[in-house]
């Protein structure tokens, strides 16, 4: 996947145009989902259960989850939680536990580990790649080329004042991955209006 519009300029520019609504429920549910799995260790089949179900309370979807290989699934979800980067197979067997969907996936890891996984969904999509179809989404050899390009750029010298100035829209401490991830949602949001 090509994600051409995701440069470190693109990003700065972008920047400039944002606005945070601090009242709005995902800007003031953000650092509660953080907080229940930072303070949930190690995780359990009931943390997987309300977690899951309170990030599909972010999205249009309804979560249906598969707990048949539950021991795999919380044995990867605590791997995730002390700093693993999942390969393709790993992502793949997480994915059909929760609603054989990357996009919801990619939020449950980014709350169980902000530093190392972001969020991924259609507005972060079409911002890297002015894609409009949500074509390639659910792979998961896409997310991870996304999560390593969001790496690449969070080590880019330009990024430490990028990223100062979008902490500064927070009253809570926010990671590179969602600095970076913000800019390009609340970006493509404001192009859709």
């Amino acid at each position: 996947m090509n994600f051409k519009n995701l440069t470190i300029e693109n990003l700065k520019f972008d920047a400039e145009n944002i606005t945070i609504d601090k009242n709005d429920s995902y800007i003031t549910a953000y650092p509660e989902f953080i907080q229940y799995f930072e303070t949930n260790s190690p995780i359990k089949k009931h943390h997987l259960i309300i977690g899951s179900h309170f990030i599909y309370g972010w999205m249009p979807t309804i979560l249906t989850l598969k707990l048949d290989k539950i021991e795999n699934v919380l044995e990867l979800l605590n791997e995730v939680k002390k700093g693993k980067i999942l390969n393709i197979d790993e992502l793949e067997s997480l994915k059909g536990c929760i609603n054989n969907s990357m996009v919801g996936l990619s939020k449950l890891l980014h709350f169980i580990n902000p530093e190392k996984y972001a969020i991924w969904d259609s507005r972060i999509l079409n911002y890297c790649t002015n894609q409009a179809s949500q074509y390639g989404i659910d792979k998961p050899q896409n997310y991870i080329a996304y999560l390593e390009k969001l790496h690449r750029l969070s080590k880019e010298k330009e990024f430490n004042d990028l990223y100062t100035e979008i902490k500064e829209h927070f009253d809570y401490p926010i990671t590179a991955m969602r600095a970076i991830e913000i800019i390009m949602f609340e970006t493509s949001k404001r192009k859709i209006k």
